[in-house]
C-alpha cells in the first residue's frame, strides 16, 4: 500500500514531516518547479542524507555511489541524454535474471512510479531502482553523456556565427545581389542562436528575467 503512495504522504506517515511542511513543500514545488524532496530539502525541513537514508530503508534499495563511476555505452544507450536530464536518473548496470532484462537506475525518488513505467516502457527493461544523491546524479548525466565537450563545440560555434565581422581597412565594393545571405543560412543562423541562448540558460549564465528584457 505504501508504495502506491506519493513521497510526500510516505513522508508525513513516517512522522519525518508534518501537514504544514507537506503543504509548503507543494506550494513551493507548484511555484518553482522540481521535485518534491528537492523542494523539501531546499526549505531546510530535511537533509538530503536523511531523505535518502529513509527511502533505502523503508523500500529496501541500494545506495549507489556515483562519483568517479564508470559506465559502459551500451547501458547509457537504454535511456536518452533528454530523458534522462528530464526524469533525473541515470541507467548504472543492466542485469539479466531468470531470462528477463532489469536495468538498475540511479534516482533520487523511487516512489514516482509514473517515472519508473516510463522507463520500462522505453527501454524494455524491468527498473531496479537504485538511490544517489541529485548531485550526483546530474554530475554523472554531465560526465557520462560527454555533455560538458559536446555542450562546449556547440557554444563555439554558436559564437562564431554571432560574431561581428572584421573591420575592413578599405572601402568593400558594394554587395552583389549573388553574395546576399540564402534563407538556409538564415535559417542555420537562428538554430544557432537559440542553442546559444539554451546553453546559455542551461548554465545559468542568462535567466528569463533577462532573456525577456532583451527581446
Amino acid at each position: 500500500m505504501v508504495k502506491n503512495l506519493k513521497l510526500g504522504e510516505i513522508l508525513k506517515l513516517a512522522g519525518i514531516i508534518d501537514d504544514f511542511q507537506l503543504n509548503s513543500a507543494l506550494s513551493y514545488q507548484r511555484h518553482w518547479g522540481g521535485r518534491f524532496g528537492e523542494s523539501l530539502i531546499k526549505l531546510g525541513y530535511l537533509t538530503e542524507a536523511k531523505l535518502q537514508s529513509f527511502l533505502s530503508k523503508q523500500f529496501d534499495l541500494p545506495q549507489i555511489e556515483l562519483f568517479g563511476r564508470k559506465i559502459s555505452e551500451d547501458v547509457l544507450a537504454y535511456i536518452s541524454l533528454e530523458k534522462a536530464r528530464e526524469f533525473h536518473v541515470i541507467p548504472v548496470e543492466r542485469r539479466e535474471i531468470s531470462g528477463t532484462m532489469h536495468l538498475v537506475v540511479a534516482m533520487t525518488d523511487p516512489t514516482n512510479l509514473m517515472v519508473i513505467d516510463s522507463m520500462q516502457f522505453m527501454t524494455g527493461c524491468r527498473i531496479k531502482p537504485a538511490l544517489a544523491s541529485a548531485e550526483a546524479i546530474g554530475a554523472a548525466i554531465e560526465s557520462c553523456y560527454g555533455v560538458e565537450t559536446d555542450q562546449q563545440e556547440e557554444l563555439d560555434l554558436a559564437l562564431e556565427d554571432l560574431a561581428p565581422p572584421p573591420v575592413a581597412t578599405k572601402k568593400a565594393p558594394p554587395v552583389s545581389s549573388s553574395l546576399a545571405v540564402s534563407p538556409s543560412a538564415l535559417k542555420r543562423l537562428e538554430e544557432r542562436y537559440e542553442n546559444l541562448v539554451s546553453l546559455l540558460l542551461d548554465r545559468g549564465v542568462l535567466n528569463h528575467k533577462d532573456l525577456d528584457e532583451l527581446m
